[in-house]
């Protein structure tokens, strides 16, 4: 608090006066100002001891309300309550001095984990514990970590470490890939060479053409929720002309998560956020932009392969990852494990092992990148999808690489199996087409003698794989 011999009243022949551009200078001295997010459009906020948070007028007025009363100026109190909207108000918030944005995302290299009694520097060689007042820059309040750090000395991995583990099938090379997956998602840095959408599906996902729910998908993005500003959003609900104008993005989200997308969205839609950046709209405010590099990571969940235009551009803006069904509707982690994960009957020590677990995650990424893991059936669904699962099935028996055959007679061998399926000469060559892409071939084409050949072009090399 500024000292009583500091007011930003006097009284003049015993006439009270509140100076106006005084009572900015007290509230500037107590941590308010604003930070400019457009030419017209500033965020108004507040910052101690190096946190800086939202504000609002009302809190303005709440500090000026509360100083008085506590130092017993109960007439000043009172003409300031009286007329408080000529001291206080939206225009001569402007007379607040202008701030910086802070600078509180992670470098390349490293990253932080901001816990309440210390912050944690992590790189890929370990993890450096801080005190506060080695802190050299401001940073957002909603950065920090509602939980006392303690390095955890126990062997004994914790819950989610071991939920995790489950997921990826117990294969030590999937779990490498989900660690690195985690770690880029905590990791406040995007960079042009890797900024992708991770997405997330079940293995058995479309298995007798049922959805499975209750792999476990979700329960990740609220792991993350807990080290980092999350925003949870229906992916059904998703409208192609609204939703990057979405109010509830802010200049400190660092994750969206998707969950559920629907079956007929496109990643193409979420392509400007991946690589550009994102406009957001507020209710009665102007937008602001956030540029590609402090703008949100993506998350997508579903239970169908999520649709592109193809090519290297969509391969490259895309992560994908199938969750091993280990989990299910009947089978939960609360059942696995007696308890659930994240609420107050946590305990102690599971907060803590989880806390390091995803320290450990992020020094997993910091060292080896995003690591691919395997394909399960998630290109076996994504050929169904693009073709059909009776022509999956066909090609997979009856075709042959390296060798000219007649399409008419393959085309009629594969109707005589599945007399059901409809489907012109046109959509049989384009689905040969996909087949060849997805078996990393070349569909060659040729008229000779009134027979139209096809062969399947594929690399020796390519073959010995097979």
């Amino acid at each position: 608090m500024i000292k009583k011999e500091s007011p930003f009243w006097s009284y003049d022949e015993g006439s009270l006066k509140i100076s106006h551009s005084k009572l900015y200078d007290f509230l500037a001295l107590h941590g308010f100002m604003r930070l400019k997010l457009s030419p017209t459009n500033y965020l108004l906020v507040n910052e101690k001891n190096n946190i800086i948070e939202l504000s609002s007028e009302d809190e303005m007025i709440g500090l000026v309300a509360n100083y008085l009363r506590n130092n017993g100026e109960y007439k000043v109190y009172e003409t300031f309550v009286k007329s408080v909207g000529q001291y206080i108000s939206n225009k001569k918030l402007s007379f607040l001095p202008l701030g910086e944005l802070p600078k509180d995302r992670d470098s390349k290299d490293t990253g932080v984990f901001y816990y309440k009694n210390c912050y944690c520097i992590v790189s890929k060689d370990g993890i450096d514990v801080k005190d506060y007042s080695e802190l050299p820059y401001v940073i957002w309040r909603n950065r920090l970590i509602d939980h006392n750090y303690k390095e955890d000395k126990s062997d004994v991995i914790g819950q989610f470490h071991q939920f995790c583990n489950n997921i990826s099938k117990n294969d030590i090379n999937r779990f490498l890939s989900l660690k690195t997956i985690l770690g880029y998602l905590s990791h406040r840095c995007k960079t042009k060479d890797e900024s992708k959408a991770i997405i997330f599906y079940d293995e058995n996902m479309l298995l007798n053409d049922k959805t499975n729910g209750g792999t476990g998908k979700t329960l990740l993005s609220v792991a993350l929720s807990k080290v980092r500003d999350l925003e949870l959003f229906d992916g059904k609900s998703i409208k192609a002309e609204s939703w990057f104008k979405n109010q509830r993005i802010n200049l400190t989200t660092d994750i969206i998560t998707y969950d559920d997308l629907n079956k007929a969205t496109s990643l193409e839609l979420f392509y400007s956020m991946i690589t550009t950046g994102v406009e957001v709209e507020k209710k009665r405010k102007d937008a602001f932009y956030i540029k590609h590099e402090e703008s949100p990571k993506i998350i997508i969940t579903s239970n169908y392969p999520v649709k592109g235009p193809g090519g290297s551009s969509d391969l490259r803006r895309r992560f994908e990852f199938e969750v091993a069904n280990y989990y299910n509707e009947e089978f939960t982690p609360e059942i696995d494990f007696g308890n659930r994960f994240f609420n107050d009957a946590w305990s102690v020590d599971e907060w803590q092992k989880f806390y390091y677990f995803l320290m450990e995650c992020l020094m997993e990424y910091l060292k080896h990148g995003l690591v691919e893991a395997p394909s399960i059936n998630l290109e076996e669904k994504k050929l169904e999808m693009n073709t059909s699962k009776e022509f999956v099935e066909f090609a997979n028996d009856f075709f042959e690489f390296n060798k000219w055959e007649d399409k008419r007679e393959a085309q009629e061998l594969f109707q005589g199996y599945f007399p059901e399926v409809g489907f012109s000469a046109h959509t049989f060559k384009k689905w040969m087409d996909e087949f060849c892409k997805d078996n990393d071939a070349k569909l060659e084409i040729k008229s000779t003698g009134g027979n139209y050949l096809f062969n399947m072009v594929k690399s020796a090399e390519d073959e010995s794989d097979i």
